[in-house]
């Protein structure tokens, strides 16, 4: 569920952004003329910056859109006198560019690894150029139910594209829109936004519609690597739970009334030796994701090592219990299946195979609560008070959950 929440939230971003865009190009076309026909340049700025961020982050894939894109824009700039044929195909060749940055990583900006991406590009290029002058006459017969459908839905669509052409535009789109399936951040969405805003700018002849389309295209790149960025900087990578540095962020925003948890996985340090790191690994993943689904308004946080911190605002320790006993037998109940070797690379073949199980074993988590007070005011120091809780939960037998001693 928590996966298909990230592909929705990050499809309705950008999708409000693609239907915002084509509201006002079509509906206040008139209005959006005569704010960016004084402005020409606005566009190649938007793609300036963008592509500055791009270098300062290291996101490769989006310095290179804005190359395209750039040039696009440059193209298709009433003074550039280049033949019609080009013209017209370009919008293809760099929607065909963008659906293979989009299944690429990035590669960073060294002399090398520079070199050898402007070669992929330019055979990008020469392989999609290619097809769009000698596929025709091989497919033509075969894609006239494509021109019927097209024709059907809107006869200017025809004008837009050729069958052969819009079969290129889906199978672009559609390499996007798996690729962001599969690795849903907000980069493959950028780049999905950028192939429907490419793959609609030979509707939109003027050069003045093709800057405000290159500008939306810009700010949602710069918003998708400042989004991304500040998901790596104030979020755990194995866990998925915002970060110490996220947490004292957070602190500064508590009012005068709260409770903080410390919560440590029992025998941890055991459990790691005896099954490994990947193991290890995973029963974090797993108690990251109980202590996520805290109730009561608390919010969780990875500390360090095997330790989380949950804050409850406006909540006193009394009040917060219940929830995190909650938590506690969450994590308790939940049987982990060891397996006895690695999985094969190759799944066996059915009736075959033997089920790869080993023993299954329980891992549990003890608790610390204590809270701000007159005495405890600076959160260092209702960290101690909790920690000193979560100690006498181990010494009490672990899986236990133990309130701070603090005046009332």
């Amino acid at each position: 569920m928590t996966y298909l929440y990230a592909i929705f939230r990050h499809l309705f971003v950008y999708a409000a952004l693609f239907i915002l865009v084509i509201y006002f190009v079509e509906a206040q076309r008139p209005l959006l003329l005569d704010w960016f026909l004084p402005l020409p340049w606005i566009g190649y700025v938007a793609l300036a910056v963008s592509a500055v961020i791009a270098l300062q982050f290291g996101r490769s894939r989006l310095f290179w859109c804005c190359v395209m894109l750039a040039i696009l824009l440059l193209i298709g700039h009433e003074k550039i006198d280049l033949s019609s044929e080009f013209s017209r195909r370009l919008p293809l060749i760099v929607l065909m560019i963008l659906s293979y940055l989009s299944c690429v990583k990035d590669s960073g900006f060294s002399g090398h690894n520079v070199a050898i991406t402007l070669v992929k590009l330019l055979v990008v290029t020469v392989l999609s150029w290619a097809a769009l002058t000698y596929l025709p006459a091989l497919v033509q017969n075969h894609l006239s139910p494509i021109y019927t459908f097209a024709n059907r839905l809107d006869p200017a669509l025809n004008a837009i594209y050729t069958p052969l052409e819009w079969l290129l535009v889906g199978l672009a789109m559609f390499t996007c829109l798996l690729r962001f399936i599969f690795v849903t951040d907000n980069n493959h969405a950028a780049l999905l936004l950028g192939a429907l805003l490419v793959a609609i700018m030979p509707a939109y002849s003027g050069f003045e519609l093709h800057s405000v389309l290159t500008l939306v295209l810009a700010t949602s790149f710069v918003y998708a690597m400042l989004k991304d960025s500040f998901n790596m900087a104030f979020k755990d990578e194995l866990t998925g739970v915002p970060s110490r540095r996220a947490l004292m962020q957070y602190v500064n925003t508590l009012g005068r009334k709260y409770v903080v948890v410390m919560a440590d996985i029992d025998h941890f340090k055991k459990f790691n030796d005896t099954y490994g790191h990947d193991v290890g690994d995973e029963v974090l993943k797993l108690v990251a994701s109980r202590l996520n689904r805290i109730g009561g308004g608390g919010k969780a946080f990875r500390f360090g090592g095997e330790e989380f911190i949950m804050i409850f605002p406006r909540k006193t320790p009394q009040q917060a219990l219940p929830f995190v006993e909650q938590i506690r037998q969450l994590i308790a109940d939940y049987p982990i299946a060891l397996r006895e070797k690695p999985r094969p690379k190759k799944a066996p073949k059915r009736g075959t195979g033997k089920p790869n199980q080993g023993k299954t074993v329980k891992i549990t988590a003890s608790f610390g609560i204590a809270k701000r007070s007159s005495e405890f005011n600076q959160f260092s120091d209702i960290m101690k008070q909790a920690d000193i809780a979560l100690y006498a939960a181990k010494k009490a037998g672990r899986n236990c959950v133990q309130l701070a001693k603090q005046p009332e």
